[in-house]
């Protein structure tokens, strides 16, 4: 509940930053004007505030559809396909930030990339039962599935 929370915060403070480059820094440097419209009547604009609740509303959801818990079951134990689980991590540049009795955490090696992602690009593997849990961004997690399948699939011919 608390990385829902921090997450849907983030991406509210995201959609606030893109309206007020849109309705405000824009104009400057297009026309070199401040805004005509003021956010009194931007309030009473019944578009406005539809469109305003469903960005807030998207943002609200964009963690539970945008995060994912994936299952991965492997060929032995974690410790028999370590070497390419972390060979398939190196290949996707992610660097290993924390080990624990059962849980590892990547991150992405590049700052920008971790940037351009509010810093929640970490991958954790859950690596106490198999399946294997890896959590973190779907994309992330699915490019990393398909790359431990190939990488598997190379390791047994």
């Amino acid at each position: 509940m608390k990385d829902y929370i921090r997450r849907a915060g983030k991406f509210i403070l995201y959609m606030a930053a893109i309206f007020i480059i849109v309705l405000v820094v824009l104009p400057l440097i297009t026309d070199g004007k401040t805004p005509t419209v003021t956010l009194d009547e931007l309030i009473h604009n019944q578009r406005f505030i539809l469109f305003f609740t469903f960005l807030f509303a998207y943002a609200l959801v964009y963690p539970l559809i945008a995060f994912v818990k994936l299952k991965r079951h492997l060929n032995g134990t974690f410790t028999d396909n370590r070497e390419v689980i972390e060979k398939v991590f190196e290949a996707l540049q992610y660097i290993k930030t924390e080990e624990k009795e059962g849980k590892i955490v990547y991150r992405r090696k590049s700052q920008f990339a971790r940037f351009s992602q509010w810093y929640e690009d970490s991958v954790i593997l859950e690596t106490s039962e198999n399946p294997v849990i890896i959590s973190g961004m779907r994309k992330a997690v699915t490019r990393i599935d398909k790359m431990i399948d190939h990488f598997l699939f190379r390791s047994s011919e």
